[in-house]
C-alpha cells in the first residue's frame, strides 16, 4: 500500500470539500479565500483541512478524517503538509483530547493570542467547546 499523500488544492474544490464535511458531519464550511488540503482515496476525498487567514495569520481548522480511514497518519499527513508549505505561525484551537496529538506535530500552547484570535477563542468556548490555543512552530509565552 501507498503512503498517504495530502495535496493542496484549488478554490475550485471548495464545493467538494464542503460536500467531504457535510459526509462526516464538521461543524463549519471551507469558502474560496481558504487554504484547502486533502488526501484521497480511489479519487474520493477521505480527509480534508483548511487554512483561513484571519487578519494576516493563518489559522488551521477543519481537520477531518472518514471514520473508515481513522488511525491511519492522515490527520498527521495533512497537518505536516500544511507546516511544510506555509510559513510560521500557524494557529488552531484544538480539542483538550488532541493536546498530545499536536504536540508531536510541534504545536505548542500558547498565552495570549492577537485580538482577533483571541475573540475568536472566546466565541468557541462560549458555545461549550472545550478548545485550547495552540501554535505551529511553537511560538509560546512565558
Amino acid at each position: 500500500m501507498t503512503p498517504p499523500v495530502a495535496q493542496r488544492v484549488p478554490a475550485l474544490a471548495t464545493p467538494l470539500v464542503n460536500k467531504f464535511y457535510d459526509r462526516v458531519g464538521a461543524r463549519g464550511r471551507a469558502n474560496k479565500q481558504d487554504q484547502l488540503w486533502v488526501v484521497r482515496c480511489d479519487n474520493d476525498i477521505v480527509a480534508a483541512a483548511r487554512v483561513s487567514l484571519v487578519e494576516e495569520q493563518h489559522f488551521l481548522c477543519g481537520v477531518f478524517v472518514e471514520a473508515d480511514y481513522r488511525r491511519q497518519g492522515l490527520a498527521a499527513t495533512l497537518i505536516r503538509q500544511i507546516c511544510g508549505e506555509l510559513p510560521g505561525p500557524i494557529y488552531s484551537f484544538i480539542y483538550q483530547h488532541l493536546r498530545p496529538f499536536y504536540e508531536q506535530l510541534g504545536f505548542a500552547a500558547v498565552a495570549s493570542l492577537p485580538e482577533h484570535l483571541a475573540s475568536r477563542l472566546q466565541s468557541y468556548r462560549h458555545q461549550g467547546r472545550d478548545v485550547l490555543a495552540y501554535c505551529y512552530p511553537g511560538a509560546v509565552d512565558a
